[in-house]
């Protein structure tokens, strides 16, 4: 099993590939690899990003979304044949409330639809299911920065393409020679993990 990088490790790295002629402080390095980490974060729902929330409706009749919160994500197919589920539905109950974009909530022909309110950022829904009924929903986390003591959510294995994502960047390209002679590899590296991980989180969705 591959070891974990922290935020040091992916420095260091990066300091080894552009033999440290980028002028960055080690601060501008730590951002820029969380600036390309959210940016591999934001290429698709993970399923490695995936989290189970359960609890209980609130006084209001409404869910207050975890901290950690990003989007919904499917957990639904009606045809039980179909091994990766294709909608998003909040669970209150067994019955499945339908996810539903805001401007749409009045557009269904039935009542057990819900949506996301961007006022009070919380999970409303057309008829209340009373406060207190339990509910839950699967959705994709929101990780934290990391530190120089800290690792990606990545799976291990992955954790070099956040270095390669850093050598391709524009400005590093222009501050550093040995980052612009590769280029091009560095560029396959990158691509060749993204490809990778993108078939490794496919077969998570048809196990």
């Amino acid at each position: 099993m591959a070891t974990p990088l922290t935020g040091q490790q992916i420095i260091d790295r990066f300091e080894l590939y552009t033999d440290d002629t980028t002028d960055l402080s080690s601060d501008e390095e730590l951002i820029l690899a969380n600036d390309k980490l959210r940016l591999i974060y934001m290429e698709q729902p993970w399923e490695f990003l995936r989290r189970k929330k359960s609890g209980n409706v609130e006084s209001d009749g409404k869910i207050t979304p975890p901290t950690d919160f990003d989007e919904l994500m499917e957990n639904y197919s009606e045809d039980p044949t179909i091994g990766e589920p294709i909608t998003k539905v909040v669970y209150v109950g067994r019955s499945p409330y339908l996810v539903v974009p805001m401007g749409q909530r009045n557009a269904n022909n039935y009542s057990n639809v819900c949506w996301i309110d961007p006022t009070d950022g919380k999970i409303n829904f057309a008829q209340s299911p009373g406060s207190g009924a339990t509910y839950e929903f699967d959705y994709k986390t929101s990780p934290d920065d990391i530190t120089v003591g800290t690792s990606p959510k990545l799976p291990p294995e992955y954790h070099p393409m956040v270095v390669f994502s850093m050598l391709i960047d524009e400005e590093i390209i222009k501050k550093s020679e040995k980052a612009r002679s590769s280029m091009q590899d560095n560029f396959v590296q990158y691509q060749r993990y993204l490809k990778n991980l993108k078939l490794r989180d496919a077969r998570f969705k048809l196990i």
